[in-house]
């Protein structure tokens, strides 16, 4: 009986700090999920600032049409071109990111887009990802 007694003291010393434990986790859990959506905020935030500055009228990624969504492009690459020198690594990712959406948006219109706008939004992809290996190479 001593046994049994002991058993269940230990078991239930053992469930009350696991509650314990288990409760901070939770706060903290919590904690580090609210931080993660204020920094997710703050970035998506930052993003579509850049969006506007880097798109200018092609700004509106889910207003572009098959149309004109190699003109957005463009735009990006000359903003990218224009500002290159300037930018550190963050900046990039947020570039990378606004690259990102436009990606997004391509493969939605992908049955829409001419065999000439594949192509030319292909080079214009791969002349922004050199631009930003540039900058990785002179840093």
């Amino acid at each position: 009986m001593k046994m049994k007694s002991k058993f269940l003291g230990i078991t239930a010393l053992a469930l009350a700090c696991g509650i314990t434990f288990s409760g901070e986790v939770s706060a903290q859990t919590a904690t580090s999920k609210k931080a993660a959506v204020a920094q997710q905020d703050t970035t998506s935030n930052s993003v579509t600032q850049w969006q506007q500055e880097l798109l200018g009228q092609y700004a509106n990624v889910n207003a572009l049409t098959a149309t004109n969504l190699r003109q957005a492009y463009i735009t990006l690459l000359e903003s990218a071109r224009a500002k290159q020198n300037e930018w550190n690594d963050q900046e990039w990712k947020k570039v990378q990111a606004v690259m990102n959406k436009l990606d997004a948006k391509k493969n939605s219109l992908n049955k829409q887009l001419g065999a000439d706008d594949k192509a030319k939004i292909k080079v214009l992809q791969g002349e922004l990802r050199a631009l930003e290996g540039k900058g990785d190479i002179e840093d």
